[in-house]
């Protein structure tokens, strides 16, 4: 078991990643037991809605470390993500809260860029075309109007337990029959539905130890 506090060994980070351009980033397993996967970071601009619970936002941008990625993240609570670059990969400028204008830092294969949204009430940055291996993630705990401004212009969607009436919208905005999403609205807390391509994918999340440990027991809050 790794002890809190100690970056997170090569081994360890194979456990929930491999790099952007082979695999996804890995958010649990399906009714199926198969791999269900994100994919994060793509050679086209990418942008990832997630509504849903803190552990969930913290637990997503963790494993981006392991695909390697730069993390940026502008909040209106710094202390919502402070040690994970520190613990993840035993860098700490590995994840920075920044402020004002666009990071000057391109991604590229095994180097992707994620820029972290959690400011309610301001829209998030956009990502200029030809912007490749970089991804916007919007995060939000219910349906608001920062996430509808995510959702209709997502690639895809990270949903926690939510009212019927807004899986259905969530899933309308990208374009997926309104049906699939039905079992969204008695999803637990270890689980996660994935709303892209057409298609709605629940994953239940296997926490690694170091997981556990930095953030706690799965949540929706």
């Amino acid at each position: 078991m790794t002890r809190a506090g100690q970056p997170m060994s090569p081994a360890s980070a194979g456990q929930v990643g491999m790099h952007a351009e082979h695999t996804g980033l890995l958010l649990g397993r399906g009714a199926d037991s198969d791999a269900v996967l994100l994919r994060l970071f793509r050679p086209q601009p990418t942008r990832v809605a997630l509504i849903g619970g803190l552990w969930l936002a913290r637990v997503t941008v963790f494993r981006a470390l392991a695909l390697g990625a730069q993390v940026f993240v502008r909040t209106s609570d710094d202390r919502r993500w402070e040690g994970l670059g520190e613990v993840g990969v035993g860098n700490p400028d590995r994840v920075r809260v920044v402020t004002g204008g666009r990071p000057p830092v391109a991604g590229r294969v095994g180097e992707p860029v994620l820029h972290v949204h959690d400011v309610e009430g301001q829209r998030p940055m956009d990502l200029r075309p030809g912007e490749a291996w970089q991804t916007t993630l919007t995060i939000s705990a219910q349906l608001t109007d920062t996430a509808a401004d995510a959702l209709a212009v997502a690639d895809a969607a990270l949903v926690q337990r939510m009212w019927a009436q807004q899986a259905v919208y969530v899933a309308a905005r990208l374009g997926i029959d309104p049906e699939a999403s039905s079992e969204v609205e008695n999803l637990p807390d270890d689980t996660v539905a994935l709303l892209s391509d057409g298609q709605v994918r629940v994953a239940w999340i296997s926490a690694t130890d170091i997981e556990q440990q930095m953030f706690g027991p799965p949540g929706r809050l």
